[in-house]
């Protein structure tokens, strides 16, 4: 028996979409409503109409709604993925702002999305590698992603070989161990270092709740929102951002089609954004 038709998912995903942003085509119907028809059926519902009951009714945070999200959202990535953007971050954009920020003031970088952590702990390894910052001044980096099971895979720190296969052979050597023959786990004390937390980047009260950055990376997010969306988004992380921030992007992204509240930054033949 169908538990749920094209007409169900399209009730679901307009629920995701006002409550995240998320815009999910009809068209991943054929990849999704199998992974939600066996989550309504091992949680024992007896039709769609009770499930989506529970969808409209709970609360976002719901365990339930969680669920939803951690089913639909994608979350594909690995260790030094568009590695020139690590490079300009620990060799020019901290060091701009090493000139205008004050001697006692750290550092704060933001991940949305983090995914399982292989983004903001390349951030770590690169700032390792590259010690006088860190010699210099506090760095405190957060990691941020709506799916709460990528959160918990990334504060455990075990990566697949696939995460790992970019890792230059001395930083795995000296960060990781091999923990199977197709497993790797991360440092104990890089696990410590980032500050993962669940939360919707939609929820502004929830985003402004993390204060103040000086570099927010958020690469390949915006291509699932439509255009309201994005632009709420941007103008939330200009919020954020302390003067002369930056926003990384990812490469098919740009901020310049959304709003018009930042500059942009070439740091050789890249592109960053900065908060005017």
């Amino acid at each position: 028996m169908e538990l749920l038709s094209r007409n169900d998912f399209k009730k679901l995903t307009d629920v995701l979409y006002r409550r995240t942003g998320i815009a999910i085509d009809e068209k991943r119907y054929n990849l999704l409503y199998k992974k939600i028809e066996n989550y309504i059926t091992k949680k024992e519902y007896r039709n769609f109409r009770e499930y989506f009951h529970d969808i409209r009714f709970n609360k976002s945070d719901s365990p339930i709604f969680q669920d939803l999200i951690n089913i639909v959202t994608i979350n594909e990535t690995y260790f030094y993925r568009e590695k020139h953007h690590f490079e300009i971050l620990v060799n020019e954009a901290l060091y701009e702002l090493d000139k205008i920020r004050p001697a006692s003031e750290p550092f704060r970088i933001l991940c949305s999305p983090s995914s399982t952590g292989e983004e903001p702990y390349s951030i770590v390894l690169h700032l390792l590698s590259e010690a006088k910052l860190v010699e210099k001044r506090d760095i405190e980096i957060v990691g941020i992603d709506i799916d709460s099971t990528v959160i918990q895979k990334a504060q455990k720190g075990v990566y697949s070989k696939r995460s790992i296969d970019f890792l230059p052979k001395n930083i795995l050597d000296e960060y990781f161990t091999k923990t199977g023959p197709l497993t790797y786990q991360i440092a104990d004390f890089l696990t410590d270092v980032v500050d993962f937390r669940v939360v919707n980047v939609m929820d502004k009260m929830a985003m402004q709740r993390l204060g103040k950055f000086d570099v927010i990376f958020s690469r390949n997010m915006l291509i699932y929102f439509d255009d309201a969306s994005k632009k709420e988004v941007a103008m939330t992380f200009h919020s954020l951002l302390k003067p002369k921030g930056f926003v990384f992007l990812g490469h098919a992204e740009s901020m310049n089609r959304v709003v018009s509240v930042f500059q942009t930054k070439r740091f050789g033949k890249h592109i960053v954004y900065q908060k005017i």
